[in-house]
């Protein structure tokens, strides 16, 4: 079946959507662990199932250095889940940390690790199944215009697609360069395209009730990545939400016309 439907501007998260970099957070977001902390008592193995699954609180990298923190001091999944702001807060107060030396520091460790061992950097990430051959039938019909907009630097983006065969064109990778809001950057991809369908898929609920909220933006068809970072709270949440719909990754793998199924 070709696509009956598709969207002329097609708008993708990258962590979450087209590859799960979890391994690759963990092992970062200890390099920075070390750095701050130099605490060798921490169990990292045993902390890895709990980092995992509430790595859908993180809105920008270099809160995951402490989410790994916080769960050695043992606080609650309930309190994460629910109140991850305050406990990011709080933390920087404790610590005397910023957000901007906490971005800086978990750069510099991807740097460092990216140029000593590219291999093994590489080999921490995992593409969902199906989503590169998707990505490049999408890419190899020329008929939407793809971005991938993501908090990841774009430079690190750039280098994964590469090495899977993928010659993504860089002015349509958007990383955490641009310093701005998704929903800035999806009402940028509009500006002086009159009437073009833009449809997103995103992994993370908060990221999609933004744009959902913004008045320019009323026109885009959000999509959650139910396979993504996302927890049966928020997709539950999502499937009430008129603006959103749910996407499988076996209906990402198909044609558009198959995605509202």
């Amino acid at each position: 079946m070709s696509d009956s439907i598709k969207p002329d501007i097609l708008a993708l998260d990258f962590d979450g959507v087209l590859c799960d970099g979890r391994a690759e957070y963990l092992e970062s977001s200890w390099r920075v662990y070390r750095e701050i902390w130099k605490a060798s008592e921490v169990d990292l193995e045993a902390l890895r199932p709990r980092f995992y699954e509430l790595r859908s609180v993180i809105e920008t990298g270099w809160e995951m250095p402490l989410l790994l923190r916080s769960l050695h001091e043992g606080t609650s999944d309930t309190r994460i889940l629910e109140d991850w702001s305050s406990v990011v807060s709080e933390m920087l107060e404790k610590y005397g940390l910023t957000p901007q030396e906490m971005a800086r520091w978990l750069d510099e460790k991807r740097d460092r690790w990216l140029e000593a061992d590219p291999d093994d950097w590489l080999a921490h990430h995992e593409f969902y199944q199906g989503a590169i051959a998707r990505l490049e039938a999408i890419l190899n019909q020329q008929t939407t215009q793809v971005y991938i907009i993501t908090t990841k630097e774009g430079r690190f983006t750039k280098t994964l697609l590469d090495q899977q065969g993928i010659s993504f064109p860089p002015d349509q990778i958007i990383g955490k360069e641009v310093k701005q809001p998704k929903r800035k950057t999806l009402t940028t991809l509009l500006v002086n395209r009159d009437r073009a369908s833009l449809w997103f898929v995103e992994d993370r609920l908060p990221t999609l009730l933004s744009v959902a909220d913004s008045a320019e933006l009323q026109s885009v068809q959000l999509f959650l990545a139910t396979w993504g970072y996302n927890t049966a709270r928020s997709r539950s949440f999502a499937a009430e939400n008129q603006q959103i719909r749910l996407l499988t990754l076996n209906q990402f793998q198909q044609d558009f016309s198959r995605w509202y199924k």
